[in-house]
């Protein structure tokens, strides 16, 4: 038997989901959010409660996550 992999089901509004569509190409939206996945676990590991915070309050940019950093 095959077993397909785990997926993870998140529920956006329409018009999220619509500039989704247009503005990431067809065939990148797996990749693009399997990179984030990884960021976000190592960064929990490190701080499960503050990373948590920072995102519910907002206080969270895509720059912190470590493969999205600018090099300075």
């Amino acid at each position: 038997m095959i077993k397909s992999p785990p997926r993870l089901v998140v529920e956006i509004d329409e018009k999220q989901y619509d500039e989704l569509n247009r503005l990431i190409p067809w065939g990148v939206k797996g990749q693009i959010f399997r990179i984030i996945i990884d960021d976000l676990i190592k960064l929990l590991r490190a701080n499960p409660d503050a990373v948590i915070g920072a995102i519910v309050s907002k206080n969270f940019q895509l720059n912190d996550f470590p493969s999205f950093k600018e090099d300075k």
